[in-house]
This record gives structure tokens, sequence and C-alpha cells, in this order.
């Protein structure tokens, strides 16, 4: 009988598949189970030739094939155990690998990611070592066809049969159910990362709406400032034009909200905001400070007399940053209007002395 084995020569890539191996075996099987389905009583081949085809077979006793038919059954049950533990390995691996890399970057913590990455590895290594046994297996009954006497060959399969049972166990099986496990857990990780990123932008546009809201707020104010300073408002007793200076503040110490909080005069910023900013509570001087073109002497930690200028910024605390602050001036002063921190306002202080 020919042998329907691969050439040795026949590349890795073109080797059978494990349903393809198992149809080669089951053809190799095939003459024996005939012979004994059509009867081993024939007292002799009907000529030569088929004498020669069968030289040992024709005449088998019921005892030489009992032993081959309990190791083929043996080896039979092993090898389409192993098959249906690496096809299943082999179907879970594919969606795995498939998550795992559509979900990069779409994970709140990296845990779930790291744990379907190692069982990945895991079974893909596995998979590949009960292939190799599987195929191992194959060849020792493989090398029966050669002889051309299948009785006498329940030796291979059963020696097959020990080697897959020795080689191939339920480990496979249970990283199979740990990978899919794996996977599941990246899939509840990736919609727990999309259920976040819906919140933040629900929560970021409600905080625009706020701060949008409080600019609409703040622009009477804003207004009221500006007005009081260009007609000699509080604390003032003319305007830039008549070149006296108007109203004198002490910027007594630096730091922040401590100081601020402490209401004893304007505050040196600069150290948070990296540029040059005096800051004072609404309620601690804020509201009283000069419009535009109204001269102010500083005296403390920012010494000098300055020209006010326009409020160039109302700043949010809640969506803005320091990077936000203007740049470019000698001086800004800011306060909170109407004490509300999501109107904050920055006005322009140019020196002149």
């Amino acid at each position: 009988m020919r042998s329907l084995r691969t050439p040795t020569g026949t590349p890795a890539a073109r080797r059978p598949t494990v349903r393809r191996r198992a149809r080669a075996w089951l053809a190799a099987l095939g003459a024996p189970l005939l012979l004994l389905a059509g009867g081993l009583a024939l007292a002799a081949p009907a000529s030569p030739a088929a004498s020669a085809a069968f030289p040992s077979e024709a005449g088998a006793p019921m005892a030489t094939s009992e032993p081959y038919l309990s190791a083929v059954g043996a080896f039979t049950a092993q090898r389409d155990s192993a098959a249906s533990m690496i096809g299943d390995a082999v179907a879970v691996l594919a969606p795995a690998r498939v998550a795992l890399a559509d979900s990069a970057g779409r994970v709140l913590t990296e845990g779930t990611r790291a744990e379907l990455a190692a069982v990945i590895r895991s079974t893909t290594i596995e998979a590949a070592r009960a292939d190799g046994v599987l195929d191992q297996a194959g060849r020792l009954v493989d090398s029966h066809r050669s002889t051309g006497s299948y009785f006498s060959a329940w030796a291979d399969f059963s020696a097959a049969a020990g080697r897959l049972q020795s080689g191939i166990d339920d480990s496979l099986a249970a990283l199979t159910d740990e990978l899919a496990r794996a996977t599941e857990a990246v899939a509840a990780a990736v919609a727990d990362w999309q259920a976040e990123q819906e919140r933040l932008a629900v929560e970021e546009a409600a905080q625009a709406a706020q701060a949008q809201a409080a600019r609409v707020a703040a622009e009477p104010a804003i207004a009221t400032v500006e007005g009081a300073g260009a007609s000699g408002g509080p604390g003032t007793g003319g305007t830039a034009t008549s070149g006296a200076a108007t109203l004198a503040k002490h910027v007594w110490t630096s730091g922040f909200q401590t100081e601020i909080d402490a209401c004893n005069g304007a505050v040196d910023v600069a150290a948070r905001y990296g540029v040059a900013v005096i800051a004072e509570h609404w309620s601690c001087g804020g509201s009283a400070f000069p419009g535009s073109g109204t001269v102010i002497t500083l005296t403390g930690v920012r010494s000098g007399s300055y020209l006010v200028g326009d409020v160039v910024a109302v700043l949010d605390a809640h969506t803005d940053g320091t990077s936000d602050v203007p740049r470019g001036y000698d001086l800004l002063y800011q306060t909170c209007i109407n004490g509300s921190d999501s109107a904050m306002s920055f006005t322009v202080l140019t020196r002149i002395g």
C-alpha cells in the first residue's frame, strides 16, 4: 500500500493540519478494518497476486487481530481528544490577540491587559508543544505502512496512544478556559474606560456651560469697575490726564491663598503664576480697585507708580490654568469679581515711575 505521509523533505509550512493528519491515519486503518469486516476465514487468497498483496492478514487468527483493534481504539480516542483540545485553543487564541491589540490605550489600568498577554503566551507555547506530541505520535503509527503487516503493528499504536496520554494532559484545556476569561475581562475593562470617557465629557460640558454663565453674569460688574475709573470713581480724585496719583495700595507680602485670605492688602503671587501678578479678594479691596486711566502708587513688595489699564482676561479657576494668565505686561492685578472664582479678572498695570 502506498504511504499517505508527506515526504520527509516537505517544508514545515506545508505540513498537514491536525484534521488532515487524522484523515490520513483513518485511511491507513481502512485496509485492516475492511479485512476484518469481510471475514478472516478465507482459506486461501483468490490468486497469487492477492496473496502477495496481503501475505499474512488473510489467514490471521482472531487472537492476532484483537490486540491490534484494542491498540487502534485507544490511539484513536487519545488522538481525537488531543486534536480537539488543540483546536479549541487555536479558536480562542485568535480573538484574544485581537482584544489585546484593540484595547491598547483604552483601559483605566493595565492589569487586565497584562494578564491577557501572559495567558496568550502560555497558551501559544502549550498548544505548539501539544501539536508536536500529536505529530510524534502520528509518526509512530506511520511506520507500519511500509511493512504491509497491520496486525503486527498493534505495538506501534499502543506506543502512540501512550505517548499522547503522557504528553498531553488537561493543562491546555485549562489554559484555554483561562484565556477566554482573560479576554472577557479585557472587554469589560474597555467598557469601563468608555463609560468613564463619556462621564468626563458630560462633566466638561457642564463646567464649560457654568464658566460661560459666570462670564456673562460678570460683564456688568466689569463694566462698572472700568466706568468708575474712567470717571474718577471710588477712591479717586481725578483721572490720569490730571497727572496726579489718585490711589495708593500696599503690597504687603508674597505668597498665595493663605496670604490673600489674611486680607491685609495685595499679595505678590508671581511665584505661583510665573508672571508678575498681585492679587486681592473682592471683599478686601478688589471691589474698590480703580478703572482704566487711573494712576496708582504701590508700596511694599511691588513699589512704584503704575497706570491702570484694561481688564485683559477673566478666567475660571475650574477650567483655566496658570498658562492662561496673560503675559507681556509690567504687572497684573487679579481679583475675583463679586467673590466668584469663576470670574477672576486680570487688570493691566503699566509702570510709569
